[in-house]
């Protein structure tokens, strides 16, 4: 066998019994109950997972100690404060290498559940993404603002590796991690294409048109997420917007109740392959399958006598069936028009936001730099 592929081993899926990994994401302004709801949920999955009530759950706190504010309450957790200045003082900031040493450490203890709150210092915190870019920025310029706009992507370039492989890390961690971040109100405008319903001005990559809230996070951490939420002050540790909710978890994620102990011990039953999630979403997608037909077709089947017991889990999708079964009528009448332009033209998905712009342009400038930089192979 070439010696290339000779550490390659596959699995059979019967003999992998490990903990699936599990990333929650949750994003809020103040009094929305980020940190409270975090704990509450690290301690459903750490007994969950370890069949003990007092399980061990760790916390970067990066917020004043205010994790400590609960420490009467949650007597199993581990703190750790995470200051911007190190032991003699000195200013060392949040750069990623230090997340990276953090959660090695988590793993190193053999905490079951990490808690960090508040991720958000990575990102605009002292020496985070967007201050060291801003630094690298400075140094290819030396200060010239008129260099900035040409150069801002090259700066990009040079820090966005950095994040990426804490990303990576937070994923490959051996642990379930609860991530906490900072969320700030978006400016909201009112559009007749949206029956004048409040929406945001500028949507971006971390910015939903729908969500009123903006998390001082960057789009591959959001994404990453097994599920992320933004919690609203309307209700503290409602899931109110799902940015990302898989269909395994939309029955444990309900608006109308908050996440807590419950939550992240079914969350984490999940991960261990022992609850009906598979079963949830089958029955989700074929409900999606049958509204394609239509409104008339899918009333229907949802009222056949085999339907009505899974009617509960459907609800958590009900407004999405409906917008399936409305665009497949309004497809199929204009499909049926004489007027070839009623059938409104397919999105390519072309247009893109700056900031995704701005993340093409960093990466492709990344790729040429390695390769000047990477030594030939081909002699």
């Amino acid at each position: 066998m070439n010696a290339r592929y000779s550490a390659v081993s596959f699995t059979p899926v019967e003999q992998i019994n490990d903990t699936l990994p599990l990333s929650i994401g949750l994003s809020g302004g103040s009094g929305t109950g980020k940190t409270y709801t975090a704990l509450s949920m690290a301690r459903g999955i750490a007994r969950e997972i370890t069949d003990d009530p007092s399980a061990r759950i760790g916390v970067v706190d990066t917020e004043n100690r205010r994790a400590l504010h609960y420490k009467s309450v949650f007597p199993e957790m581990l703190h750790f404060d995470m200051q911007a200045v190190d032991d003699s003082g000195e200013m060392i900031g949040f750069p990623p290498e230090r997340w990276i040493e953090v959660i090695d450490a988590a793993e190193a203890a053999e905490i079951t559940v990490l808690v960090i709150d508040s991720f958000s210092h990575a990102w605009e915190g002292v020496n985070g993404v967007l201050d060291l870019q801003s630094q690298e920025l400075e140094r290819l310029t030396g200060g010239d603002e008129g260099k900035k706009n040409k150069l801002g992507q090259l700066a990009w370039a040079s820090v966005k590796p950095r994040y990426r492989r804490l990303i990576d890390r937070i994923v490959r961690a051996k642990m379930p991690v609860i991530i906490c971040t900072r969320a700030k109100p978006v400016m909201q405008e009112k559009s007749a294409k949206t029956n004048w319903k409040e929406q945001n001005a500028r949507p971006t990559k971390t910015r939903r048109k729908d969500v009123p809230w903006d998390p001082a996070a960057d789009g591959d951490l959001l994404f990453e997420m097994t599920a992320m939420v933004i919690l609203d002050p309307s209700a503290p540790g409602h899931p109110i917007h799902q940015i990302k909710v898989a269909d395994q978890f939309k029955n444990l994620l309900d608006p109308a109740a908050p996440m807590g102990e419950g939550t992240g011990q079914a969350m984490a039953s999940w991960a261990k392959g022992v609850d009906e999630g598979a079963r949830r979403k089958a029955i989700m997608d074929e409900a999606r399958a049958q509204a394609r037909n239509g409104k008339e077709a899918f009333v229907a089947w949802w009222n056949q006598p085999a339907t009505k017991e899974s009617r509960p889990i459907l609800r958590v999708i009900q407004t999405e069936l409906g917008e399936i079964a409305a665009k497949a009528d309004a497809d199929r009448e204009a499909m049926d028009s004489d007027d070839p332009f009623a059938t409104p033209p397919v999105e390519d998905g072309s247009a893109l936001t700056d900031e995704q712009i701005a993340e093409r342009d960093a990466a492709f400038a990344e790729m040429q730099r390695q390769q000047n930089t990477e030594p030939r192979t081909d002699g």
